[in-house]
């Protein structure tokens, strides 16, 4: 009997192991509903690991609760409290993001962006803040992952 609860508890952990998602806090996504957050590599991590020299590929699945005609993202990196503005290769959300524009009020989107994580940038734990926003300047979705630039 031991050995049947052993292997009970053994499947148990592995499915939570492997249930694990990504580590994201939603910062303010007051005009959508963050349904799932991914980025390559870091499905089951604490701290999502950016590789010095590779490319972040982040997919968020959302909710708008608003109707808007444009939608802008914007990154900022959260060292030590202060934001810094990270330079998208494409802020137009509208454009080569998977979104179909206009975005309409109830309807699920999958936004998708792919960033390089340059050589030149320091190796630094890093709270990437990451938002979605509508024609006036309203989050559809913002979330913080914990990173680390390595």
């Amino acid at each position: 009997m031991t050995a049947v609860k052993s292997l009970a508890f053994l499947v148990l952990a592995s499915f939570v192991l492997a249930t694990r998602a990504l580590i994201f806090k939603d910062c303010g996504s007051v005009y959508g509903k963050v349904r799932s957050v991914a980025v390559t590599g870091c499905d089951t991590s604490n701290t999502c690991i950016l590789k010095s020299g590779t490319n972040l590929n982040l997919t968020v699945v959302f909710t708008s609760l608003e109707d808007t005609e444009k939608t802008k993202a914007t990154v900022h990196g959260i060292i030590g409290g202060v934001p810094l503005p990270f330079p998208l290769p494409q802020a137009d959300a509208c454009e080569n993001s998977g979104l179909i524009c206009p975005v309409s009020n109830g309807q699920n989107y999958t936004y998708t962006a792919t960033i390089p994580i340059s050589p030149a940038y320091p190796k630094i734990k890093v709270l990437v803040k990451w938002e979605l926003q509508e024609a006036h300047g309203k989050d559809l979705f913002c979330i913080e992952i914990p990173s680390a630039i390595l």
